[in-house]
């Protein structure tokens, strides 16, 4: 998959990496930015780092 992180303080552009390269990204670079939308949100750490996750993903046609 590739991915293009979404925080825009963040500069992670990836091709061809697997999900859960990504995930291990977030959790080691912006574990503190998703606690922080978890907290303000209400909603589990687990769900942030999906919902970043999907909206990171980029689809490029062949």
């Amino acid at each position: 998959m590739n991915f293009n992180c979404v925080f825009t303080s963040c500069k992670y552009k990836r091709n061809g990496i697997e999900e859960k390269e990504f995930l291990n990204h977030l959790k080691e670079e912006h574990h503190s930015e998703m606690l922080d939308i978890s907290k303000k949100e209400n909603i589990p750490i687990s769900m942030v780092e999906m919902i970043t996750a999907s909206n990171s993903k980029i689809f490029i046609n062949s």
